[in-house]
């Protein structure tokens, strides 16, 4: 038996089927049960047995897995250090990053990444999205977590995901009972529903603000504005103190609460989340296309996001899927 043996085997455990292993092994589901059938043969025991359409593991079986989990482990662990010491890479990834979706984005896929490349050092470079952009634009950081709305130019994109922007509304409202009746379903309104409304919004540079503003010139709306800021989390609080209505991103919702009732917006509005990078930037280093992939893997974790993978993100998710993320 060799580490390739290990990994067959490992691949038919996780998958619990030959066909889908050799689906991920790139082999065909013949070579698997020849090598399932003649390791069996060689070791006097059944590795595998099926329960319904799954394969699993027998008690032998089980210990040869353990076994072949720790081969494994070893072959990779050696060749990273090989290559560490061959290559001797000491670089580092600039990010920028809003200080809510983009830093806590880059500490989720951290430990994986670091696992793949210790060597690579992420710096994050905070600030609000106005600024990524211009940082991006300009070359001062290697890429950017951001959101953006369609047709926005001056930088290449890795897009990822689209987030719905929603209408919140003090609970007083008058159309507020709508909501209500509705529980975890938005209720579906045209935004001239609250023309009369004042509005409270984010300030000019954010994603959620440049939404605001193509939809009230669309439909040609002249609402009142009270209160501009900065912070989504502020932007909400107002709201639930009856300042006013707000166009969030859907994530940002807080459901249940008594002072802050959504509604979705007639026809739907959207603004896109993905790694923008700046003009020109037509290749990316092996970490750099790892990064985005653990990224876009992030982001089809939350129920908020609708998937909206362009074709680079397309590419980037091929070439590392079926790879095991720590």
């Amino acid at each position: 038996m060799n580490v390739r043996s290990m990994e067959y085997l490992l691949a038919i455990e996780k998958t619990g089927s030959l066909s889908a292993a050799g689906r991920l092994l790139k082999v065909s589901q013949p070579t698997l049960t020849v090598f399932v059938q003649g390791l069996e043969q060689q070791l006097g025991a059944a590795l595998f047995r099926r329960e319904g359409r799954c394969l699993v593991p027998t008690a032998q079986g089980r210990v040869l897995l353990n076994a072949a989990r720790e081969i494994v482990a070893v072959k990779e662990q050696t060749y990273q250090t090989i290559h560490r010491l061959t290559h001797r890479q000491s670089s580092r990834i600039v990010i920028g990053a809003t200080p809510l979706r983009g830093s806590l984005m880059v500490a989720q896929v951290f430990p994986a990444f670091n696992r793949r490349f210790p060597d690579v050092e992420l710096v994050i470079r905070e600030g609000y999205t106005r600024d990524i952009k211009d940082w991006v634009r300009r070359g001062q950081v290697d890429c950017a977590l951001s959101s953006y709305i369609s047709g926005e130019e001056g930088f290449e994109i890795i897009a990822t995901m689209k987030e719905e922007i929603v209408a919140a509304v003090p609970g007083f409202h008058p159309m507020a009972a709508m909501a209500r009746e509705r529980g975890d379903a938005l209720p579906c309104v045209d935004i001239r529903c609250f023309a009369d409304s004042p509005f409270v919004l984010m300030a000019e540079g954010n994603t959620a603000r440049a939404v605001y503003d193509r939809i009230m010139e669309k439909e040609g709306l002249r609402p009142t504005e009270v209160f501009e800021t900065n912070n989504l989390l502020v932007l909400c609080r107002m709201v639930g103190q009856g300042m006013g209505v707000a166009l969030i991103p859907a994530s940002s919702m807080q459901k249940n609460r008594e002072d802050t009732v959504y509604f979705s917006i007639y026809p739907r509005y959207y603004m896109h989340l993905g790694m923008l990078l700046p003009p020109g930037r037509n290749e990316l280093s092996e970490a750099e296309r790892y990064l985005a992939y653990l990224v876009i893997r992030g982001d089809m974790e939350n129920p908020a996001y609708q998937r909206s993978l362009n074709v680079r993100a397309q590419q980037i998710l091929n070439e590392f899927e079926g790879e095991d993320t720590p």
